[in-house]
């Protein structure tokens, strides 16, 4: 009876020390509670199938906030782009501890790819131009570049991260499919999903909301 009661005292002790020395599991980096879209105004030389941007003085800026569990926006916000023009695109977002989380996804940029669904047909060119920590260029979606092509009525853009499969990225044609609305043939999950108004207008034409 001794001997047994002696195990039973040491037992407890034994796990208690494991569990202690289990490591603190790691944050998920990917985890987002905010996100701000910016449109900046640039410069467009055409050249082909693809733009050639730049940056120009006293730019037009235009920006849409998501917050919340289901990343949505304001009630009633939208954006506005004018028709032949240009703009930047930054998406800034926040990870449950407020800090910027967005080059997480730019630096996995072989499992990350970002879906830009809803323009109408024909009124957007789009062309992504991000940049990993390290300096070389990737695209993921995260910055980049619309061109705005023809006037529409107001429509619903549904912004897709998408956090592939291992492999599956170089099954993705980076110049034409950030529009393929059967992006699920490419496997994973959804990082991100967030939907809001977008306007292409003739002259900035706010009379038109």
């Amino acid at each position: 009876m001794k001997k047994i009661y002696l195990i039973l005292i040491a037992f407890p002790l034994l796990f208690q020390a494991c569990s202690k020395d289990n490591p603190t599991p790691e944050v998920d980096q990917e985890e987002v509670s905010g996100l701000t879209i910016t449109f900046t105004e640039v410069e467009a030389e055409a050249h082909g199938d693809h733009y050639d941007y730049h940056d120009i003085d006293n730019p037009e800026v235009e920006s849409i906030t998501f917050s919340g569990t289901n990343l949505l926006p304001a009630a009633g916000e939208h954006v506005d782009l004018e028709v032949g023009k240009s703009y930047r695109f930054n998406i800034k977002m926040l990870d449950f501890a407020g800090r910027e989380t967005q080059q997480t996804f730019v630096d996995r940029d072989d499992i990350h790819y970002a879906f830009i669904l809803g323009a109408p047909a024909e009124s957007l060119h789009v062309q992504y131009a991000d940049v990993k920590t390290d300096g070389t260029k990737a695209k993921v979606g995260v910055q980049g570049y619309f061109t705005v092509l023809k006037e529409t009525n107001k429509f619903t853009l549904n912004y897709i991260m998408r956090h592939l499969n291992p492999g599956v990225k170089t099954n993705i044609d980076t110049k034409t499919d950030w529009s393929n609305a059967d992006y699920k043939k490419f496997t994973g999950a959804n990082d991100i999903d967030i939907k809001f108004e977008l306007h292409f207008v003739e002259d900035h034409d706010h009379d038109n909301h």
